[in-house]
């Protein structure tokens, strides 16, 4: 019996929570509460699922992730849920010419196309909006953006528990609430919730981490005329369209 549980024990595919990969390369998201959270930040490498209402911050809050410069990468947009305005992306830090927006008329088709710009090895990171993943979908992309040295964000909408409690439902999501889609084999899982003020951020699941609700960071979410203003006087920008196929 002692030789079966031997093997069992030194199979690499196991792995220990009292255990942290030294060597795995993260992207800090420039919030130290977060990153503590996250053992560094964010996996330079796999697929991370975001499920949040749109327009919360859940793009401001991968900027540094997104902007991580890697030399002749792309970054690829697929099916955003708005217009991407040139001056905005400049001014986090992307070169138009380092991005690229794909329109798709299918969930199928933008799954396809995310899966190509994976394997393609010419890109950094894909941002992918979808309706939703199985988990065979799911394993296609995150063996893709691993085996390619790229990450793939994708944004799902908030899927709540029907409630007739008002309480119920400003209430966030928890990791309990949200365990029938756990299975998922992906690096990274979180769940966004948007407060004039800050953004409330639960970890449903992360590799070789424990999962964590409830981790509140300020973030102002809505320019006000001073942040305008900045952007107006710092946009040196010409009028130049993103690449954009469909």
């Amino acid at each position: 019996m002692n030789k079966p549980l031997s093997v069992l024990n030194n199979h690499p595919h196991i792995w220990r929570a009292r255990e942290q990969k030294q060597n795995e390369t993260k992207f800090s998201l420039g919030f130290p509460r977060l990153d503590k959270a996250l053992n560094g930040g964010v996996a330079s490498t796999g697929l991370v699922r975001i499920a949040s209402l749109t327009g919360v911050g859940e793009l401001s809050l991968f900027k540094d992730v997104i902007c991580q410069h890697r030399t002749h990468k792309l970054v690829v947009f697929i099916n955003p849920p708005g217009r991407l305005q040139s001056p905005w992306l400049e001014n986090l830090g992307l070169k138009t010419q380092q991005v690229l927006v794909v329109k798709t008329h299918t969930q199928q088709e933008s799954l396809w196309a995310a899966e190509q710009c994976l394997k393609s090895t010419a890109c950094h990171c894909v941002v992918l909006w979808s309706n939703t993943i199985s988990q065979k979908e799911a394993r296609r992309l995150q063996v893709a953006a691993t085996h390619n040295d790229a990450l793939c964000l994708l944004y799902t909408p908030v899927h709540r528990p029907l409630s007739s409690s008002s309480n119920q439902q400003n209430r966030p999501l928890s990791s309990a609430q949200a365990s029938s889609d756990d299975a998922l084999p992906i690096t990274l899982d979180l769940y966004l919730q948007g407060t004039p003020h800050a953004l409330s951020v639960n970890i449903r699941k992360q590799r070789h981490g424990w999962p964590k609700d409830n981790i509140v960071i300020s973030h102002k979410w809505t320019p006000d005329n001073n942040a305008i203003k900045w952007a107006m006087t710092h946009n040196t920008l010409s009028d130049q369209a993103l690449h954009s196929v469909s």
